[in-house]
């Protein structure tokens, strides 16, 4: 999903240096959301809450703070699972319905015997394709050349996971590409980026 989320790799949005000395919440509010989603992140796997925060509208993405995103998308996974309505949320003060039907998510146990389609050292493209859902390939890296650096192992695939489907567990590797490879003759010839991508994003460069 192309958006004002994935900025990675492009140009005048570099992240400011953290100040080590500045607290992790700046007003209440922000520990209240934050104790909020971390008490119930349950119902939701982190692909359809990361897909969540990804659906705000980019101007109100870019105008909002980091965890008044987090706020938003609360609210917004609430009202779509009928947990709450938005007039609940508008007067909290008022009558409030009890949730009926909702089905928690539960994981199942991964199928760790499944075959990997890649071996360490393998040369891959990765797929040029620009879905219109949640997906864990950063833009910079569509198009590109890389190699299996590691498997990880067998996870489900984030695409799928994150609108409710067909989880498709399959391998996911940390790929290894040149900066140059990425970003042109401009890059730093002696670095090199690394990149968690699964078995569906890539294709053998033979």
């Amino acid at each position: 999903m192309n958006g004002m989320h994935d900025v990675g790799g492009m140009g005048g949005f570099t992240l400011p240096v953290r100040d080590p000395d500045e607290p992790p919440f700046k007003y209440e509010w922000e520990a209240l959301v934050f104790a909020a989603n971390q008490a119930f992140h349950g119902p939701w796997p982190v692909d359809r809450r990361r897909f969540a925060i990804e659906s705000m509208p980019p101007d109100l993405y870019l105008s909002t703070s980091y965890f008044g995103r987090w706020l938003w998308r609360f609210e917004k996974l609430l009202v779509e699972d009928g947990l709450a309505t938005e007039e609940e949320l508008r007067n909290p003060d008022g009558p409030m319905s009890p949730a009926a039907d909702f089905q928690p998510f539960v994981r199942d146990a991964v199928d760790h015997t499944i075959p990997p389609k890649f071996r360490v050292g393998d040369d891959v493209l990765v797929k040029n394709e620009h879905p219109t859902g949640h997906t864990r390939v950063p833009r910079y890296v569509r198009g590109r050349r890389g190699t299996i650096h590691l498997d990880h192992g067998v996870y489900d695939l984030p695409d799928t996971v994150a609108h409710g489907l067909d989880p498709k567990p399959q391998h996911c590797y940390a790929v290894i590409f040149r900066a140059s490879e990425l970003w042109g003759a401009r890059a730093n010839p002696r670095d090199w980026i690394y990149v968690d991508l699964w078995d569906d994003y890539l294709l053998a460069d033979s």
